[in-house]
């Protein structure tokens, strides 16, 4: 069963518009400048905007397990490992450790060894197991949980 990852919330999309407008304007500027080092800065912004959006996940819940794939990682969580699964729709301070905060979503690293891949702060799903906890921002959180409840009752 596919799950439609969450559209972007409001800040998100904002600091996606900020970060890509202001990538273009540099990378506009740094052309125009007649350069020779204009290479490696431009290379480097669009290699940053392009690598945020291909961490944008699908989510799948087939045979016993939760798949979440990007164009980086492909990875299951079987159903029965998961200890927990809830619903998190208040937002607050959180530590990114490792990964992106607001360019298209947050993925990677945060508060430690939490691993995110969430588009939608509001829409948070999160998922313990024994050895990790995971979030991510499927478009229906409640009906995802029902399935992955329904699951792990018939194991």
């Amino acid at each position: 069963m596919n799950f439609r990852t969450a559209s972007m919330d409001t800040y998100t999309k904002v600091m996606t518009i900020v970060f890509i407008i202001f990538f273009s304007v540099v990378i506009f500027a740094l052309v125009q400048s007649d350069q020779k080092f204009v290479f490696w800065p431009v290379s480097i912004m669009v290699a940053a905007i392009v690598t945020a959006y291909l961490m944008i996940p699908k989510i799948d819940l087939e045979q016993g397990s939760l798949k979440i794939k990007n164009t980086f990682v492909d990875f299951q969580i079987p159903v029965k490992s998961i200890k927990n699964v809830e619903l998190i729709t208040k937002t607050g301070f959180n530590l990114r450790t490792f990964g992106i905060g607001g360019l298209f979503g947050y993925f990677g690293y945060f508060n430690g060894n939490d691993v995110w891949y969430v588009t939608n702060v509001r829409k948070k799903v999160k998922i313990q197991t024994e050895r990790k906890t995971y979030l991510i921002s499927p478009e229906e959180p409640q009906k995802l949980i029902n399935e992955i409840e329904k699951l792990k009752n018939n194991i």
